[in-house]
């Protein structure tokens, strides 16, 4: 693994580092965010509304910090989605106890933070690495994700289990903004290509590569999930059975424990024509742990979850944003168009998003509280499970064309 990431160059290292910083944040925080929000309603809604919010802002958002990014470089964007995302938890910590009442703010400021980091990390990957070298690099970036995931909970879960009330929350909200602005600071030594000026917006609508019309669909159904499922859906579901903050952050710690091991495996040995294998088995492995811990929610069967969820998962996000960076580069032209692609990337993910939470908010009105979050928990994975005959026949060939390069 060590011989794979000195492979890299000084400045992927660096990009490494960035995002090593800004997840360490985020996952002190973003695990009991979602709990934090529950709390202030206990009916789901507020969690659900806040999804969609946020999904709606990034359909908006998105083209225009694109053009931000054209105008200035990607890497000004993702700078300032760190800013962003410092004002979600700012707002947080201003408003706590009203927060329900502006919602609407906390959703549309986090959905312009995502818009703004997400622009500058999609083209960092596609500037920065290659097809047959992807796999491996997100891999590594994974693993260096879990190791601050596997501390950043079970931290965050102690201090608020051991303060009064919400001052935990808060205390830890702040941590977050701090390495927020760590990785600000460590961005600066991270350059990344300009964009071309000129914008190919409707030229990929109308002409994209083959295989990028086909994922459209593909990248809807995914967003479905994504808007609840991983979103909230996980936490509360993991929160409800592990019976507090304490246990959350346990439950967290173990389950980036056996990522690590995961994500060791999968960049030892993924490459392209691996991809839709692993998605298949990690799309099987979440909808079998989500319906078994959803049917006896007990001790017993979240620790299988805490060994299932991970890897699944891993192997679902990563092959699929492998597969959609492959399905940009088929384009001839995408360096020069490879922007655009990345923006219209978020329109059938949006709105699929948005469709996952309609879905989410019309099943209240069929089951009550308690059985709400069971049966949606056991639902939306099926979503995987159908992506997989339409990833078969997109990339069922044998892949030719990339050249290979050392990153």
């Amino acid at each position: 693994m060590y011989s794979i990431f000195k492979s890299f160059s000084s400045e992927l290292k660096f990009y490494l580092m960035m995002n090593a910083l800004f997840s360490f944040g985020g996952n002190l925080s973003g695990v009991f965010q979602s709990v934090f929000l529950w709390k202030l309603d206990k009916t789901y809604s507020l969690l659900a509304y806040f999804s969609m919010y946020w999904s709606l802002s990034i359909i908006i958002f998105f083209g225009i910090c694109a053009w931000v990014a054209r105008k200035t470089s990607p890497l000004i964007t993702m700078r300032l989605g760190f800013v962003c995302y410092l004002i979600t938890y700012l707002i947080m910590l201003i408003f706590h106890q009203s927060l329900n009442e502006h919602i609407f703010l906390l959703g549309v400021v986090n959905g312009l933070a995502m818009s703004l980091y997400y622009v500058g990390m999609h083209m960092a990957v596609l500037d920065l690495t290659t097809n047959d070298k992807r796999d491996q690099f997100l891999y590594v970036q994974g693993i260096l994700f879990t190791v601050g995931g596997m501390v950043a909970p079970l931290l965050s879960g102690i201090i608020i289990s051991q303060l009064d009330g919400m001052i935990g929350y808060y205390v830890v909200f702040i941590a977050t903004c701090v390495f927020f602005i760590l990785a600000f600071i460590v961005s600066l030594k991270v350059k990344v290509k300009p964009v071309a000026s000129k914008s190919y917006f409707w030229e990929v609508v109308k002409h994209p590569s083959a295989e990028w019309r086909k994922m459209y669909k593909v990248m809807f159904a995914d967003g479905i999930v994504s808007g609840v499922y991983t979103t909230f859906l996980i936490t509360m579901m993991t929160f409800k059975v592990a019976g507090g903050e304490f246990s959350l952050g346990v439950f967290n710690t173990a389950a980036e424990i056996i990522s690590l091991l995961a994500f060791y495996a999968l960049a030892k040995y993924s490459g392209p024509d691996y991809r839709i294998r692993i998605f298949a088995i990690g799309a099987v492995g979440i909808l079998l742990g989500s319906v078994f811990i959803s049917a006896f929610p007990m001790i017993v069967t979240l620790v299988l979850f805490a060994i299932i969820q991970p890897v699944s998962m891993n192997m679902i996000s990563t092959s699929m944003n492998a597969m959609i960076y492959a399905s940009i580069e088929k384009d001839p032209e995408y360096k020069e168009k490879r922007l655009d692609y990345i923006i219209i990337r978020e329109i059938p993910l949006g709105i699929g998003r948005i469709l996952g939470v309609a879905m989410f908010l019309a099943m209240r009105q069929y089951f009550d509280l308690e059985r709400l979050l069971p049966v949606s928990f056991s639902i939306f994975p099926l979503v995987y499970l159908v992506m997989i005959p339409s990833l078969y026949f997109i990339w069922k060939k044998p892949k030719h064309g990339y050249q290979s390069k050392i990153i």
